[in-house]
């Protein structure tokens, strides 16, 4: 809903959308309230929406939300008021947050610029992995949260069972008939499970395997001819959506890189400086003698 969207965006940005003008001016075209000397406007509601995202306002939404920005810059005034502003650690935290939004949105702009998928690329991915649309796959796998879990479970693979270790310490709810999916087709797996799984025969159990989900072990059960029989539309939504993942990925990397080529960067302690000697640093230990878990 429109709503919560710009509810949220209204949280996290409390000034966004000010007219700082002084009391008793002229209230400016479409505005919709004046909260002391600040005025909030048609056009700056429209501000606030990503751009592409101007969803339509049910008359409700729009006045829940107005009454949201109101309470939001009527305490956002007080804490100006107050000086809360300058404690080093808002300001701080401010900072962070600008920095955050303005690089994610350079890369959202950089990225849309730098990626495309053709036609002619869908075609010829489809035609190169044709033969793994006329299977259905039947997966298992285990699920956990982190790495130093997922590296203790490798070492329990070896001397029990795939199903053994699904039943006791898979977090996903299908642990309980030791992680079985069921069969599956290309094009309804993740790109994660893809990548892996028309590399291996029936039986095989893969090396761990990360996704946004967490940490998983991936075994192929079994293969079958797939009774349906797939055409390049049925699929070409599936397949554009992962080369564009591919093709963001690559862009990313090649523009983080050109970045760090550009940018003026000076380590002090070599410690956090990239490179393969810093790639494994060890995961922050919680105290209680177990590794917390990372981002």
């Amino acid at each position: 809903m429109a709503f919560a969207v710009l509810g949220a965006i209204c949280v996290m940005i409390p000034g966004c959308g000010r007219d700082d003008g002084e009391s008793g001016v002229d209230v400016p075209e479409g505005a919709i309230v004046r909260v002391d000397h600040v005025v909030f406007s048609e056009s700056q509601l429209e501000c606030l929406l990503p751009e592409g995202e101007q969803l339509p306002f049910t008359a409700g939404e729009k006045k829940r939300f107005i009454q949201r920005w109101v309470d939001t810059e009527a305490l956002y005034q007080i804490a100006l008021r107050r000086g809360i502003q300058n404690d080093p650690r808002i300001r701080a935290r401010l900072r962070s947050l600008e920095q955050g939004f303005l690089a994610d949105h350079l890369v959202f702009l950089e990225l849309r610029e730098r990626t495309e998928v053709t036609d002619d690329e869908i075609e010829s991915h489809f035609n190169a992995h044709r033969r793994e649309y006329l299977y259905e796959y039947r997966v298992s796998h285990i699920l956990v949260n982190t790495l130093e879990e997922a590296e203790k479970l490798k070492k329990l693979l070896g001397t029990k069972s795939f199903a053994w270790v699904a039943n006791r310490h898979s977090i996903d709810p299908v642990a309980r008939r030791g992680g079985d999916l069921g069969y599956l087709t290309k094009g309804n797996m993740i790109p994660e499970f893809e990548n892996v799984i028309f590399t291996m025969k029936a039986g095989e159990v893969s090396d761990i395997v990360k996704s946004g989900f967490g940490y998983h072990f991936i075994k192929l059960v079994g293969t079958r001819e797939s009774g349906v029989k797939v055409r390049l539309d049925d699929v070409r939504e599936h397949i554009m959506n992962l080369l564009m993942i591919e093709k963001r990925e690559k862009a990313y990397q090649e523009l983080i890189e050109s970045i760090r080529g550009d940018a003026n960067i000076e380590y002090f302690d070599s410690t956090y400086a990239p490179g393969p000697a810093n790639d494994e640093l060890p995961e922050e230990h919680d105290g209680d003698g177990e590794y917390g878990e990372t981002d």
